[in-house]
Protein backbone atom coordinates (compact mmCIF):
# COMPACT_ATOMS: atom_id res chain seq x y z
CA UNK A 1 0.00 0.00 0.00
CA UNK A 2 1.02 3.61 -0.54
CA UNK A 3 0.92 5.26 2.88
CA UNK A 4 1.39 8.94 3.78
CA UNK A 5 2.29 9.93 7.33
CA UNK A 6 1.64 13.34 8.90
CA UNK A 7 3.56 13.68 12.18
CA UNK A 8 5.34 16.76 13.53
CA UNK A 9 7.61 14.84 15.92
CA UNK A 10 10.67 13.86 13.85
CA UNK A 11 11.54 10.75 15.88
CA UNK A 12 7.96 9.44 15.76
CA UNK A 13 7.76 10.20 12.03
CA UNK A 14 11.01 8.29 11.41
CA UNK A 15 9.86 5.38 13.57
CA UNK A 16 6.53 5.11 11.71
CA UNK A 17 8.28 5.42 8.37
CA UNK A 18 10.78 2.65 9.19
CA UNK A 19 8.13 0.35 10.66
CA UNK A 20 5.73 0.69 7.73
CA UNK A 21 8.53 0.37 5.17
CA UNK A 22 9.69 -2.84 6.88
CA UNK A 23 6.13 -4.17 6.47
CA UNK A 24 6.52 -3.67 2.72
CA UNK A 25 4.57 -0.44 2.26
CA UNK A 26 5.60 2.50 0.09
CA UNK A 27 5.84 5.31 2.66
CA UNK A 28 6.21 9.09 2.44
CA UNK A 29 5.95 11.49 5.34
CA UNK A 30 5.09 15.11 6.07
CA UNK A 31 5.65 17.34 9.09
CA UNK A 32 2.11 18.71 9.15
CA UNK A 33 -1.34 18.39 7.62
CA UNK A 34 -0.85 21.15 5.06
CA UNK A 35 2.24 19.44 3.64
CA UNK A 36 0.43 16.10 3.62
CA UNK A 37 -2.50 17.44 1.58
CA UNK A 38 -0.07 18.66 -1.10
CA UNK A 39 1.69 15.28 -1.11
CA UNK A 40 -1.64 13.42 -1.26
CA UNK A 41 -2.66 15.35 -4.38
CA UNK A 42 0.59 14.28 -6.07
CA UNK A 43 0.88 10.70 -4.80
CA UNK A 44 -2.74 9.53 -4.31
CA UNK A 45 -2.11 7.32 -1.26
CA UNK A 46 -4.09 4.25 -0.25
CA UNK A 47 -3.90 5.20 3.45
CA UNK A 48 -3.02 8.18 5.64
CA UNK A 49 -1.61 7.88 9.15
CA UNK A 50 -1.79 11.20 10.99
CA UNK A 51 -1.26 12.90 14.30
CA UNK A 52 -3.92 15.28 15.62
CA UNK A 53 -1.92 18.20 17.04
CA UNK A 54 0.56 19.57 14.50
CA UNK A 55 1.68 23.04 13.44
CA UNK A 56 0.33 24.65 10.25
CA UNK A 57 -2.70 22.33 10.05
CA UNK A 58 -4.11 19.95 12.64
CA UNK A 59 -5.20 16.42 11.79
CA UNK A 60 -8.92 17.25 11.95
CA UNK A 61 -8.52 20.19 9.55
CA UNK A 62 -6.40 18.05 7.23
CA UNK A 63 -9.10 15.36 7.09
CA UNK A 64 -11.72 18.01 6.27
CA UNK A 65 -9.50 19.45 3.52
CA UNK A 66 -8.89 16.02 1.98
CA UNK A 67 -12.64 15.56 1.71
CA UNK A 68 -12.85 18.79 -0.35
CA UNK A 69 -10.81 17.21 -3.18
CA UNK A 70 -12.83 14.51 -4.98
CA UNK A 71 -9.76 12.34 -5.80
CA UNK A 72 -8.76 12.35 -2.11
CA UNK A 73 -12.18 12.09 -0.48
CA UNK A 74 -12.63 8.75 1.20
CA UNK A 75 -8.96 7.84 1.59
CA UNK A 76 -8.80 5.80 4.80
CA UNK A 77 -7.18 7.55 7.76
CA UNK A 78 -5.70 6.20 10.99
CA UNK A 79 -5.20 8.76 13.75
CA UNK A 80 -2.15 8.18 15.99
CA UNK A 81 -2.32 10.78 18.73
CA UNK A 82 -1.64 11.85 22.25
CA UNK A 83 -4.91 13.83 22.28
CA UNK A 84 -7.60 12.84 24.73
CA UNK A 85 -10.83 11.23 23.58
CA UNK A 86 -12.75 14.37 24.57
CA UNK A 87 -10.41 16.53 22.41
CA UNK A 88 -11.03 14.19 19.47
CA UNK A 89 -14.77 14.25 20.06
CA UNK A 90 -14.74 18.08 20.29
CA UNK A 91 -12.78 18.19 17.02
CA UNK A 92 -15.44 16.10 15.28
CA UNK A 93 -13.21 13.20 14.26
CA UNK A 94 -15.52 10.81 12.35
CA UNK A 95 -16.36 7.52 14.05
CA UNK A 96 -15.02 5.48 11.15
CA UNK A 97 -11.46 6.75 11.74
CA UNK A 98 -9.50 4.37 13.95
CA UNK A 99 -7.81 6.19 16.84
CA UNK A 100 -4.59 4.81 18.31
CA UNK A 101 -3.26 6.61 21.36
CA UNK A 102 0.39 7.29 22.07
CA UNK A 103 2.47 5.54 23.21
CA UNK A 104 1.70 3.62 20.05
CA UNK A 105 1.09 -0.11 19.95
CA UNK A 106 2.58 -1.31 16.67
CA UNK A 107 0.47 -4.46 16.94
CA UNK A 108 -2.68 -2.33 16.96
CA UNK A 109 -1.40 -0.24 14.06
CA UNK A 110 -0.67 -3.39 12.05
CA UNK A 111 -4.15 -4.75 12.82
CA UNK A 112 -5.83 -1.51 11.67
CA UNK A 113 -3.79 -1.46 8.46
CA UNK A 114 -4.78 -5.08 7.76
CA UNK A 115 -8.47 -4.24 8.26
CA UNK A 116 -8.18 -1.36 5.82
CA UNK A 117 -6.23 -3.45 3.30
CA UNK A 118 -8.95 -6.12 3.42
CA UNK A 119 -11.63 -3.49 2.92
CA UNK A 120 -9.73 -2.06 -0.06
CA UNK A 121 -8.97 -5.49 -1.49
CA UNK A 122 -5.23 -4.81 -1.32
Amino acid sequence: MKILIAEDDASMRELLNAFLTDLGHEVSSAENGQELVKMALERRPDLIVTDMHMPEMRGDSMIAMLDMYPPLAGIPVIMVTGASDSDLLDAGIPDEIPILHKPLSFDKLTAEIRKIALRLGA
